[in-house]
């Protein structure tokens, strides 16, 4: 649905938001790998897993051969009451105009199950704009072939919509998953501009496309922060001060069977994570955008020199418990790369970037395991400037007084000492939701392969050979 394009009001001036990180990991250097240290005696030390495979698939089989409908989200099970979709932080910030900007549209979605036993399971969300009951620009994930494989081709046609994978079942307690990532088209430069294929940044140019009803919060700089405003108003993320396009290419969240939601939702739902962020120009500024590591030399370049298709590996920690007026919920970010010895910063640093140019003809791997100590995180392919690397970096679950966010999937794994209570005093309402992480607490581990967001992202990505591992 084209909807007409109106002119911003802009008043802010855009800073990169601050990250906020505890103590840092000191690495231990294996090769290729970047691990964190582990002080204790050998004869304590949990002894690594041999990996045994559970499941593969390559996508050989029909995709959806039933055609499953689309059906309409009433909310009747939100996952959270603070930043799921109909959340009481948007109404307590924006306060009653938000609901009229939420049910001015219908959103719809669908799952089918892949794979033997259906251990996969593939989620989409679309919006309906008009209500009529007709998905305008549907998502979908169908069979494809690429470089020689049999593939799922996963297309986002318009940024509100959303296409992952994820298993069926929640993960066992020590796992390894991983696939194979053949093309990709989430924004990013292509022969040196964003300004290609008659798209700006993987997003096409028909009409307004903006954070709608989920903006960064009232004092948010890129808007207003009046949830009155038309649609075209809001935050807009093709360009100017938020705009940017991205592909999550691998991520751990907190609990079963996700589906996509909007994106700051996300931002307090994630554990460990490898992702895109592919920046418009706009929001980069006169700043550097962040810095990308060189594996090969070990040494940083700014973001700005970079084709934008880089890959963020990181953690998520401890979120701020008080944020403020017109403030969001959200996690603080650690961010790991071999020329910081894998050691987990503040600062945003991509651990490397993808060459699309080259696919499918050359492809990625990604990979996450989680074994007795922390989560490994690990990238394989053929990195601009760096050239063909495995880069693979782990983090125990606590280091010092700072942890992976909701690590425990299991009670006895945890004591409680994070526990807290996330308070929000705001423009339109109050609300405090305590117990975010008691004792007794466990959050059950799922991947997410895709795009996870339903108000920003846009683009079509093809993977395969998605594996699940064991310990033998």
């Amino acid at each position: 649905m084209s909807r007409p394009r109106a002119r911003l009001r802009r008043k802010h001036h855009y800073a990169l938001a601050a990250l906020v990180c505890g103590a840092l990991v000191a690495p231990l250097s294996l090769g290729t790998a970047s691990a964190a240290p582990d002080d204790r005696p050998a004869a304590n030390k949990p002894k690594a897993p041999t990996w045994q495979l559970l499941h593969s698939e390559n996508f050989a089989k029909p995709l959806d051969p039933g055609r499953t409908p689309w059906t309409r989200e009433t909310y009747s099970r939100p996952f959270d009451t603070i930043m799921d979709d109909n959340g009481k932080w948007y109404r307590n910030d924006y306060g009653p105009a938000w609901d009229t900007a939420f049910n001015s549209f219908a959103t719809y979605r669908k799952e089918f199950k892949v794979g033997d036993g259906g251990w996969l399971t593939a989620s989409l969300s679309a919006r309906d704009w008009n209500k009529d009951g007709r998905i305008e620009k549907a998502p979908s994930i169908t069979n494809g072939r690429a470089g020689g494989k049999t593939v799922a081709q996963l297309k986002v046609p318009d940024h509100t919509g959303g296409a992952i994978f994820r298993p069926t079942r929640q993960l066992p307690d020590q796992y390894r998953i991983e696939y194979r990532l053949k093309t990709l088209d989430f924004g990013g430069k292509r022969n040196g501009t964003i300004d290609y294929d008659n798209r700006i940044n993987g997003y096409s140019k028909d009409g307004c496309k903006t954070q709608h009803p989920w903006g960064e919060g009232s004092n948010s700089p890129g808007w207003e922060g009046d949830a009155s405003a038309p649609y075209c108003e809001w935050q807009d993320v093709r360009e100017g001060n938020y705009g940017y396009n991205g592909f999550h290419y691998l991520s751990i969240v907190d609990f079963a069977n996700p589906a996509p939601r909007n994106n700051h939702f996300w931002h307090y739902r994630r554990k460990v994570l490898m992702d895109s962020f592919a920046q418009h120009p706009d929001r980069v500024g006169t700043g550097t955008g962040g810095r990308v590591c060189d594996s090969g030399t070990n040494s940083y370049y700014n973001y700005r020199d970079s084709s934008f298709n880089t890959v963020n590996m990181w953690i998520s920690g401890l979120p701020n418990w008080t944020p403020g007026k017109g403030g969001l919920a959200g996690n603080s970010q650690w961010f790991m790369t071999s020329c910081s010895g894998g050691v987990a910063e503040q600062q945003l640093s991509s651990a490397a970037e993808l060459q699309p140019e080259l696919m499918p003809g050359q492809d990625y791997v990604f990979a996450i395991e989680r074994d007795a100590t922390g989560y490994t995180l690990e990238a394989s392919g053929n990195f601009a400037r760096a050239g063909q690397k495995t880069l693979r970096f782990h983090r125990n679950f606590v280091v010092g007084n700072d942890p992976i966010w909701h690590y425990n999937v299991k009670p006895g794994e945890y004591d409680g000492r994070f526990n807290n209570t996330l308070v929000q005093n705001d423009n339109n309402g109050s609300a405090q939701w305590p117990d975010q992480w008691p004792a007794g607490s466990a959050y059950p581990d799922s991947f997410v392969i895709g795009d996870l967001y339903t108000n920003v992202y846009e683009g079509s990505a093809s993977l395969t050979d998605i594996k699940l591992y064991v310990p033998k």
